[in-house]
């Protein structure tokens, strides 16, 4: 049975689904049809939908690349299933993996030590941060209860990342999902990502490692870290060297993209 699906919202305050794969309805019954358009506040339960808005205050806040948390999701029958979801912060796009929740599985566990947070949404309303790898925890407790939680019209300068699904039945890994900010990152229209091999877009001496993080990220569904160079222009050399996540779902790999921070060195002083 397959168990993982991915979601992708807007950044609104009642995060609207732009994007469903398929296996949601072997999970969940609902068809990718009948929820896109649809707020995804209203399939989360309701002892856990100011949770999650707090967690994603945090995301906010500090710009997280990959935050997991579990939660009850509402499945067509009305019933509800406890869920992990990878939560990657992208731009003006929540961009979500989801896992049937399995605290004593291998990949679960796995998962936990590959995020950048974990956090448990209980019975009766209460948040758990279960653990903190970049930040420590009481730095993100203190957000938690002193930030003004996300209401979808906070002034906030974002960092600047694009998604891309890749089919994970092909060894060449085709791009079938891009976000627009592909376009101002890496001057390609999405127009001309979509239907290519990420491969013909990564420098052929990083092509190696990626598809050792990606084989990784596949057998396991866990969280790994990217850094390799984004080649624009192959006859003229021309390239952007990225960093960011990638994570695997049964119905696709997801990528989250930014451009690698430059070191400015200071220029030294000359002494006579």
């Amino acid at each position: 049975m397959k168990n993982s699906w991915i979601v992708i919202y807007d950044n609104s305050a009642s995060t609207t689904i732009v994007f469903v794969s398929d296996t949601i309805t072997e999970v969940c019954g609902w068809t990718p049809e009948e929820l896109l358009g649809q707020p995804g506040s209203e399939l989360i339960h309701p002892e856990d939908q100011l949770n999650l808005l707090k967690m994603h205050t945090v995301n906010i806040v500090k710009e997280r690349m990959a935050t997991m948390v579990s939660y009850r999701f509402l499945r067509k029958d009305r019933s509800y299933i406890t869920v992990e979801s990878i939560i990657n912060y992208c731009y003006n796009l929540l961009i979500v993996a989801n896992y049937i929740y399995d605290e004593n599985g291998l990949d679960h566990r796995m998962r936990v030590n590959t995020v950048d947070e974990v956090f448990i949404c209980q019975p009766g309303g209460a948040l758990k941060l279960a653990g903190a790898w970049n930040e420590r925890k009481e730095n993100v407790l203190r957000i938690i209860k002193t930030a003004q939680l996300w209401g979808g019209n906070m002034s906030f300068s974002s960092e600047k990342r694009f998604c891309l699904i890749l089919n994970r039945f092909t060894d060449l890994l085709y791009i079938v999902y891009a976000t627009d900010m592909i376009e101002e990152l890496v001057s390609l229209p999405i127009s001309e990502v979509v239907g290519q091999s990420i491969f013909d877009f990564v420098n052929e001496h990083d092509i190696p490692a990626l598809k050792a993080h990606i084989d990784m990220a596949k057998e396991h569904s866990l969280v790994a870290r990217l850094r390799f160079d984004w080649v624009i222009d192959r006859k003229s050399s021309l390239s952007e060297p990225m960093e960011g996540i990638v994570t695997s779902t049964d119905d696709g790999i997801v990528m989250v993209l930014r451009l690698s921070p430059r070191l400015i060195m200071p220029r030294s002083k000359k002494y006579c």
